[in-house]
């Protein structure tokens, strides 16, 4: 059959070749918006993971810094204890306590969003740091806190009798104050061993951070 001098077949070849030719363009056109959007979706990803990444590193740098201080402090003070030094004690306690609020303000106000980091990387070593060494951390803070106030409760007893004029009374409050004193330096001795391994631990989190990043 000729249609306007053209034949049918070639008219037919005409057309499904234009339709071929529509499809496969649409075709490679899909592919690359797959293409465009799977990259811009690992981009965003990316940008994400890093963004979770550096506010981790800057928490973690934070509480590491924190936490040294106050593990020399502590160690200082076993220090001065065991040497029987004249270094100030309470300057020590009041870079102690400036630490330990700070930490508390990190944990409380950073560490719950800088935890997200884990949603992206596997931190997890249990046997740097786990849920028991948590309890022993916590237990030891409670027990150094109780001898510290213990010791304050006998020295307020000997102040107190000393200034009455009642010395061999006083003597008797002193000798408690260093009974209880050597049982305190055992628990500060404990806690600086836990402190250290929670220093490792976060900074082992750090550098795991780091190498997945």
């Amino acid at each position: 059959m000729n249609v306007l001098g053209m034949d049918l077949d070639v008219i037919i070849a005409f057309l499904t070749g234009s339709v071929g030719t529509l499809i496969i363009k649409e075709a490679f056109n899909f592919i690359n918006r797959k293409v465009d959007f799977n990259r811009e979706l690992e981009k965003q990803k990316f940008i994400r993971k890093l963004d979770r990444a550096e506010e981790a590193m800057s928490v973690y740098f934070t509480y590491l810094t924190n936490l040294v201080e106050i593990k020399k402090s502590f160690e200082l003070v076993i220090q001065s204890t065991n040497e029987d030094s004249e270094l100030d004690i309470s300057i020590i306690e009041n870079i102690i306590n400036q630490n330990s609020s700070n930490l508390t303000s990190l944990i409380k106000d950073h560490f719950p969003k800088a935890n997200a980091v884990h949603l992206y990387f596997d931190l997890e070593d249990e046997d740097s740091w786990n849920e028991n060494d948590n309890l022993e951390l916590l237990e030891s803070l409670a027990d150094v806190k109780d001898k510290d106030e213990e010791i304050q409760y006998w020295l307020n007893l000997y102040n107190s009798y000393l200034e009455k004029g009642e010395k061999e009374r006083a003597e008797i409050y002193w000798k408690e104050v260093e009974k209880v004193t050597l049982v305190h330096i055992e628990s500060l001795s404990k806690l600086v061993n836990i402190l250290e391994k929670n220093k490792v631990a976060i900074y082992n989190i750090i550098k795991e951070l780091k190498k997945q990043l």
